[in-house]
């Protein structure tokens, strides 16, 4: 796993900016295609998948319960399992259309919502 430096946010006017920050990249994300989002996807499937050894061992560090190796066969298998059941999801453009009533459900990709 890359050593990141992230800013701790202490405070209320950081987290305000991280806020504005996040609103600011979901505009740009919602702009983008379905390929674009599967690419997305994929990377952070894989990125997870990556990191299940030292995420396991961060969780076990930091609530002192479970077993690493435990934590990493379930690390792999959430990263695999959720990339294979939704890979072939359409998330952007039009998802549904019923044309009798001439409806169409139209959806646009939001990034994160919760962290």
């Amino acid at each position: 796993m890359e050593n990141k430096t992230y800013e701790i946010v202490d405070s209320v006017e950081k987290l305000e900016k991280a806020i504005q920050r996040t609103k600011e990249a979901q505009k740009i994300f919602a702009t983008y295609t379905q390929e674009q989002v599967d690419k997305i996807f994929l990377a952070a499937a894989s990125a997870t998948n990556k990191a299940r050894i030292p995420l396991a061992k961060m969780a076990v560090e930091e609530t002192g319960m479970g077993i690493v190796e435990d934590k990493v066969i379930k690390n792999n298998y959430a990263s695999e399992y959720i990339y294979n059941a939704y890979k072939d999801t359409k998330t952007c453009g039009v998802i549904e259309e019923d044309k009798a009533y001439g409806i169409k459900k139209i959806a646009e990709p939001i990034g994160v919502i919760a962290a």
